[in-house]
């Protein structure tokens, strides 16, 4: 028996290799499980944030045509209260457009907030 293998069977230096191959290999899976675990994490928060969107879209989208109806009755107009909300809307945009850069930047210093939150 030489020196080198009797060495390596006292040292067991493949069974170690083979322990920390393992060891890596394990390591990135449980990454791979826990990225996969906030991706799906994330996949479920949007969708039901789209969910609770087209809801709220709806439900507003309903109380404005029922806000013109009470406008038309009142006004004794088939078509007036749909104008002033219309118009309404209109001015609202134009506030929103001319304030767009102001929102980004909001906007921006949320998400911002929002994944440093997250990530500590």
């Amino acid at each position: 028996m030489s020196l080198k293998t009797s060495i390596s069977d006292f040292l067991k230096i493949d069974e170690l290799k083979d322990n920390l191959l393992k060891l890596a290999e394990s390591k990135f899976e449980l990454k791979k499980l826990e990225l996969l675990g906030k991706v799906e994490k994330l996949l479920a928060k949007i969708v039901m944030n789209v969910l609770v969107a087209i809801f709220l879209f709806i439900i507003f989208l309903l109380l404005n045509i029922l806000a013109a109806a009470i406008i038309n009755y009142y006004t004794q107009s088939y078509w007036i209260g749909y104008a002033c909300i219309t118009g309404l809307y209109t001015v609202l945009f134009g506030v929103f457009h001319f304030c767009k850069p102001w929102v980004s930047r909001k906007i921006e210093a949320l998400i911002a907030d929002i994944i440093v939150e997250e990530q500590f």
